[in-house]
């Protein structure tokens, strides 16, 4: 856990904000934070917190579970009272870090807490990529009786890019299909013996050029913004998998539009876009392109996680 300073910041009579949707229709996760503080208020009618709302709904609280939920400068500004800020999930593009420090915030965050739900969830949607079936039901509805062939993924050249908790975690599962990994990180990645056996640390270019299928396993800051442009797509195989289940914005959307697009055996398959939610996007009329809404994390497991994660940020001291 990443912690800020935070000794006896919150007791039992803080008052706790929890914005995030999920959690918040969790009863046990619910339960469990209503006996650790008196005064806990939800996000229980499903609001897309953000500005004015997002200050409404966080005005007057001690400590707040966060989620997604834009935390801009302009919202942290107008919390004087927030001493607090627990992360719901391990991405943090959504919080101003500046303005968490400034404002003498801590913050608790948990690497892992949803590492195994997002790295099957990635693994399924290899697998979708691979014998694209994800609209047979319609088709036989249709009358259609559709055999159209798909891949293997036993045998394939795997790139990993992001070597953190779920990039880990997803070789660790791809390992039983007797793939060739690849992986690259901007820093410098320590493979224990076990992994050396079938993990290859590779430069960035190799693994695009080689490559049958490459899942994004990157956090979403200033260094990785737009970090698959035409010119990496150029490198890559025409009949490539792509899979984000990362963070949108780390891929540049209108570059992956002329790239599948020119390259018809080539598919993409994305939980996560650079503005959510999205509901017109080029991409989305595309055959070679499958999309979800971020909810690679949403499992029963993978909300208990993160939730208690969550909450033993609010209960360090």
């Amino acid at each position: 856990m990443l912690n800020l300073p935070m000794a006896n910041l919150l007791n039992k009579n803080s008052k706790i904000a929890v914005t995030s949707r999920s959690f918040s229709k969790n009863e046990e996760l619910v339960s469990f934070l209503r006996s650790k503080f008196k005064h806990v208020k939800l996000n229980t009618q499903g609001l897309s917190l953000k500005g004015k709302s997002l200050i409404e709904f966080l005005e007057g609280m001690d400590g707040a579970i966060i989620g997604i939920e834009p935390m801009t400068h302009q919202v942290i500004s107008k919390l004087p009272t927030l001493k607090l800020i627990s992360k719901y999930g391990v991405g943090t593009n959504n919080l101003d870090m500046s303005a968490i420090k400034q404002n003498n915030i801590a913050l608790s965050i948990s690497p892992g807490s949803n590492s195994q739900s997002v790295a099957e969830y990635a693994l399924y949607l290899i697998l979708l990529s691979l014998r694209q079936n994800f609209n047979n039901l319609e088709e036989i509805s249709r009358r259609v009786w559709s055999q159209k062939k798909g891949r293997d993924l036993y045998g394939k050249k795997i790139g990993i890019i992001g070597f953190g908790n779920i990039g880990k975690k997803l070789t660790s599962i791809l390992k039983a299909f007797n793939v060739e990994i690849m992986v690259f990180d901007q820093i410098k990645i320590k493979l224990n013996k076990t992994q050396q056996s079938y993990i290859t640390q590779v430069p960035l270019n190799k693994l695009l050029k080689e490559s049958d299928i490459i899942s994004i396993h990157l956090p979403l800051v200033e260094g990785t913004n737009d970090f698959l442009t035409k010119k990496e797509f150029a490198l890559m195989k025409k009949d490539v998998v792509l899979v984000n289940t990362a963070r949108g914005g780390i891929v540049k959307e209108g570059d992956l539009y002329q790239f599948l697009k020119n390259n018809s055996e080539a598919f993409g398959a994305f939980d996560v876009f650079k503005k959510e939610p999205i509901f017109n996007s080029k991409l989305f009329k595309l055959p070679n392109f499958f999309a979800s809404s971020h909810r690679a994390s949403l499992t029963n497991e993978g909300i208990f996680n993160m939730g208690m994660a969550a909450i033993d940020g609010l209960l360090k001291k």
